[in-house]
């Protein structure tokens, strides 16, 4: 896949942190622009479990995704191909519990396959349509206290990317509107 080509699938994160971080929706409202625009092409996704992970939440940004629209992220679980490397990935984190039989890796690989949470059907729709998974999230190899979607997009061959670097890719840019003279 080209660069240009390049697809990008974007997990609640993307959503979560910039509005309570860096890119709040009155700070940076380019940043949403660029979402609102782009989210839905065919080189930025995102699907209806992260909708509906960012729907739980009740704040400014489930408003904006409501006003977005659940039709512009994409029903995965319908998808008979997705469902099927879904199994697979939930086989796949199932067995990093292996002997070790401590509650809190036990834990965190319910967590991961807790019904309602996007990661496990972001690797499954990334692997299935060679799409880069765009997240904040970090590795946590070993730790037993999380399994980390990160690790999973590696043992499935999923390229990820942080946010700043898809935007650089996407080439976006959000420039200061003067409203003051100077």
């Amino acid at each position: 896949m080209t660069p240009s080509s390049e697809a990008f699938l974007l997990d609640t994160n993307v959503f979560i942190e910039p509005k309570n971080t860096w890119y709040p929706f009155d700070v940076v409202p380019g940043y949403w622009d660029f979402l609102r625009m782009e989210l839905g092409s065919k080189r930025v996704r995102s699907i209806v479990p992260v909708y509906e992970e960012l729907q739980g939440h009740k704040d400014e940004l489930s408003e904006w995704a409501k006003e977005l629209g659940r039709n512009r992220f994409e029903d995965c679980v319908e998808n008979a191909a997705v469902l099927e490397r879904y199994l697979a990935v939930a086989a796949y984190v199932r067995s990093l519990e292996g002997n070790d039989q401590r509650q809190k890796r036990r834990s965190a690989i319910e967590g991961f396959l807790h019904e309602g949470v996007a990661d496990p059907w972001l690797v499954a729709h990334a692997s299935v349509y060679g799409e880069t998974v765009v997240t904040h999230e970090v590795s946590r190899a070993l730790r037993p206290t999380k399994v980390s979607l990160l690790d999973v997009c590696d043992h499935f061959e999923v390229r990820h990317i942080e946010v700043v670097p898809f935007l650089r890719k996407m080439s976006a840019a959000f420039e200061l509107k003067r409203t003051v003279p100077l």
